[in-house]
């Protein structure tokens, strides 16, 4: 599809009929809260309450026993505690200083029954981070240690595991930097936090194995335990297993709770970009909303993770943001219109090195780019929802895409309010953070769109044929990076919940379901 930038806002009927309706029927729209569907199934629409702002806000987490928020400064080294027992007026009950446990960055925080568990890192790669235990008021009852750049942290289901992702990113990659190895820390709960034990899952097993083929190992001279870098985690259902994202190496790693152990990991292949239904829009200098499908794949590598289960088997859905690294002089990204030549398939139309066409769009320039093509980009510009085994179930296509240009054309691809197809050369919209949640007997999915902005819900009860709901956003956020939903039996509004940190804004907004 291609519309300008004077393309006025489309009517539900065009929306309707429109091609969307082949990869997850959306439809419908609405005023104040967002665009909403109002047929294929139940109504469903999040109604703003209120939003917090701190110094920082990164990720959110919901304690039902006191019904208090806790909301990451990451760069500030702070953990606010906000009181939501009337989420129409949030109420800061304390902001902790977190410095005494690390320099670098509260990156997480999770909470399970009124225990409270937030990741804090140290600025030096060779040093390992710590998980920090504490009541909702605030008080620290244990520090407990963790890997290399602790950057995600979760409970299991029945709250007697806590599990760290430590990413582990290199200082660098030149002589006498370092590079730590990714992992996973384990926080043994079954006795009481004031007995917990550590173990760490590692991935040394897999330097000497055999990779699938979609497994991204890229680091100069990093092993693949090195290389590995997990990014986000998701327990399932029975906390039997986590599913740990690692983002930049495009694979899936799956740890069994009761060895401590790595158990699997799933490469999860490449999105053919040339595919009717995936196109996507690679120019912020075209003056156009441009949606095409183009010769090129995508590299999944997804951020956020959640579990769900649905007859009796479990499946995650992921939100393919896609990332790079630049550590120093290294850089594994490059402007089509720049790339090593070799690189480019055999028989590339150099017409679509012109900036309006491709020729801005950032791509992969190692592995897996190879002399003679294909051309890989980093993410899939969509969400996934994906079997215990990493395959891939359904995938949202070019919907985000569509969606948003035709909902709001005027704001597609911003980075914020004024900044229209900026991001068009690199990730679009940028699905992030996500989380599922059960209403009423279905299965949602809300998905956050880090520079779009706002939350996409989607009923993912068939995980494969997921149907569009809405699009939520609210004046003033920007960025939304961390969610988390709060189902009505916790919630103090007996209505479920759903709290947004937004990262740019530095604002937490509560939204309440209604159906």
């Amino acid at each position: 599809m291609r519309i300008t930038r004077r393309a006025a806002r489309v009517s539900l009927a065009a929306l309707l009929v429109s091609s969307l309706t082949a990869v997850a029927s959306p439809a419908g729209s609405a005023p104040s809260a967002g665009h909403r569907d109002r047929g294929h199934g139940r109504h469903i629409e999040l109604r703003h309450l209120s939003t917090f702002t701190s110094a920082a806000a990164e990720i959110v987490a919901y304690d039902k026993t006191s019904r208090r928020a806790f909301v990451t400064g990451a760069d500030t080294l702070t953990l606010d505690i906000v009181d939501v027992r009337d989420p129409e007026t949030p109420r800061r009950v304390r902001t902790v200083d977190l410095s005494a446990y690390g320099d670098g960055a509260v990156t997480s925080v999770a909470a399970y029954d009124g225990l409270i568990a937030v990741a804090v890192e140290t600025a030096e790669a060779a040093e390992r981070g710590k998980v920090v235990l504490m009541r909702p008021d605030g008080e620290v009852l244990r520090a407990l240690p963790a890997g290399h750049g602790p950057d995600m942290v979760t409970f299991s289901k029945d709250g007697d595991t806590v599990l760290v992702a430590n990413e582990g990113e290199p200082g660098g990659y030149a002589p006498g930097d370092t590079d730590p190895e990714g992992s996973v820390t384990l926080v043994d709960l079954a006795r009481g936090w004031q007995r917990a034990s550590t173990k760490t899952a590692d991935f040394r097993a897999y330097n000497h194995r055999r990779l699938g083929a979609s497994v991204r190992i890229s680091g100069p001279g990093a092993s693949v335990a090195q290389d590995l870098e997990p990014e986000y985690i998701t327990v399932d259902k029975h906390s039997r297993k986590a599913y740990v994202t690692l983002q930049e190496n495009n694979a899936v790693a799956t740890v069994d709770l009761r060895t401590g152990k790595v158990t699997d990991l799933a490469g999860l292949g490449h999105k053919g970009h040339s595919k009717p239904g995936n196109g996507l829009d690679t120019s912020d200098k075209d003056g156009a909303i441009n949606i095409a499908t183009r010769p090129l794949l995508g590299v999944y590598m997804p951020d956020a993770a959640a579990a769900f289960e649905r007859h009796g088997r479990t499946y995650y859905v992921v939100a393919n943001e896609g990332d790079a690294r630049e550590y120093g002089d290294y850089e594994d990204l490059t402007r089509l219109a720049d790339l090593d030549p070799a690189l480019l398939p055999e028989g590339f139309d150099p017409a679509l090195l012109d900036d309006k066409a491709m020729g801005r769009l950032d791509v992969l320039n190692s592995t897996p780019a190879k002399p003679g093509g294909p051309l890989y980009a980093p993410g899939g510009r969509s969400f996934s929802i994906r079997d215990t085994e990493g395959r891939l179930v359904w995938d949202s296509g070019d919907l985000l895409e569509q969606l948003t240009a035709k909902i709001d054309p005027a704001n597609f691809n911003a980075e914020g309010e004024g900044d229209w197809d900026k991001r068009s050369d690199n990730k679009g919209p940028e699905p992030e953070g996500l989380t599922v949640g059960e209403i009423d007997g279905r299965t949602y999915a809300f998905v956050l769109l880090e520079r779009t902005g706002g939350v996409m819900t989607f009923d993912i009860t068939d995980p494969r044929a997921p149907r569009f709901k809405g699009w939520t956003r609210t004046a003033g956020d920007a960025s939304p990076e961390g969610v988390s939903f709060v189902p009505a039996a916790a919630s103090p509004t007996r209505e479920p919940l759903l709290l947004v940190a937004n990262e740019g804004s530095q604002t937490t907004s509560t939204y309440e379901i209604t159906r």
